[in-house]
């Protein structure tokens, strides 16, 4: 009987001890998840879905997703890192900014995530590259954008300025623009505030003048090549050109990404030179809005191909290296990328893909589906400067191409500064990146 009654109590004993471990496994976690997607409401929604269904999924979890404009988004997560407290899953665009964050241990390596099959069904190896360094993967992809200029057909008609079916010349652009300034239309919205929508612009005028590798080349110090080559300044030169003709609208240095966004989407504005994301906010406010879109314009003498575009894989999410909870975060990216939840997000946010998954007909806006038309043909896809660059050539070049356009700096001083950080960056060993 006392055997019994011991066999009785180690059970009782086991099983609480059971329980107890249970309980301590099933303890809350908090995650942390950033993104930079504040403006786009499509997008919050279709995330908002996707807690739901992790949250469901995994009871034990709570995700508190903080959504940011963009600048308030690289400035917070630039602080948190170098405090050591960043969120456990934030949105990267890739490139230079991502690896410094790897170069200083901040990012987990997600090389045997991406190699499970599911992953290898879905996912491209391709877009994975811009978020891979020394042979290992540190973010999943997830869509793509192309920078065109957006176009109102109706404000077009009305100003009796014909959209275009092949690039502008330089002349012909500045002619439009003319046009639509005489008719009482602004010819072109631009948020200037947070300086990264002023860089498209320098940055077609380079590619439009020297060809599609100069920048790539001066990047990654190859032997003749600068930031100080006669390419850098001309683009400065055609930038400033654009401000002195009365391009955009008054007070476009001091309005943010929102405002430019509002004189688009309320037929203020002709012209907006922006990414894909743009679409499907416009849509769900203005969903019969008279959307097209057409390239860049060429300049006279450029080496540029009419067909490059601005754009590549935007967006992906990684985990920090601090985070407490990295397993329920792999898990929370298993669950992103089912098909199902795939196909969701393109249909609910009308943002272009890179997963291998088919998308019912109709999935993509009219304007989207020419993007991607155009992407296809495209001899050239221009990752962004400020995220290619390493943070501090990032910031030289934003706060440059500000003073360019303010005319503070001349396009003489922007190559200059552009070219000496990238040679104090070579010293130190942090240029080049190939």
């Amino acid at each position: 009987m006392k055997k019994i009654v011991s066999l009785i109590v180690i059970v009782g004993v086991l099983m609480s001890f059971g329980i107890a471990q249970g309980a301590q496994a099933q303890e809350k976690v908090e995650l942390e998840w950033w993104s930079p997607q504040a403006a786009q409401p499509t997008q919050v929604a279709y995330y908002d879905y996707i807690i739901a269904q992790f949250e469901k999924k995994y009871p034990y979890v709570e995700i508190e997703k903080l959504d940011m404009i963009d600048e308030d988004f690289k400035i917070s997560l630039r602080s948190t890192m170098a405090a050591g407290i960043p969120p456990d899953v934030w949105f990267s665009w890739g490139g230079g900014i991502l690896k410094s964050y790897v170069d200083a241990g901040c990012v987990v390596d997600l090389t045997e995530l991406l190699n499970e099959p599911w992953a290898l069904e879905v996912i491209p190896r391709a877009p994975i590259a811009q978020r891979t360094f020394y042979g290992r993967a540190y973010a999943v992809p997830t869509h793509l954008w192309a920078g065109h200029f957006f176009i109102n057909t109706d404000l077009f008609d009305e100003s009796g300025v014909e959209v275009p079916t092949e690039p502008w010349t330089w002349d012909e652009f500045k002619e439009a623009i003319e046009t639509f300034k005489a008719n009482g239309v602004i010819p072109i919205t631009l948020g200037g505030k947070e300086k990264w929508e002023l860089s498209f612009y320098y940055m077609y005028l380079v590619d439009r003048v020297g060809g599609s590798e100069i920048f790539t080349k001066a990047l990654n110090r190859k032997p003749g090549y600068s930031f100080e080559d006669p390419v850098f300044v001309e683009a400065g030169k055609r930038t400033q050109e654009l401000v002195e003709l009365g391009a955009f609208q008054k007070g476009f240095l001091g309005a943010g990404y929102s405002e430019g966004e509002r004189l688009f989407s309320v037929s203020e504005a002709a012209m907006y030179l922006i990414g894909s994301w743009m679409v499907s906010a416009l849509r769900a406010s203005y969903p019969e809005f008279p959307l097209d879109i057409i390239k860049f314009p060429t300049v006279p003498g450029g080496k540029g191909d009419p067909t490059m575009l601005l754009g590549g894989v935007q967006g992906s999410w990684a985990i920090s290296e601090a985070s407490k909870c990295k397993k329920e975060a792999k898990e929370l990216f298993r669950l992103l990328y089912t098909p199902e939840n795939i196909i969701k997000f393109a249909q609910q946010t009308g943002e272009p893909i890179v997963f291998s998954v088919e998308l019912p007909p109709g999935t993509y806006d009219p304007a989207i589906e020419k993007q991607l038309k155009d992407a296809a043909k495209a001899s050239w896809l221009q990752f962004a400067y400020d995220q290619s660059c390493p943070p501090r050539l990032a910031s030289v070049h934003l706060d440059n191409v500000a003073g360019l356009f303010a005319g503070t700096v001349t396009p003489e001083q922007m190559a200059t500064a552009q070219e000496e950080c990238a040679r104090e960056l070579e010293n130190e060993g942090i240029l080049p990146f190939e």
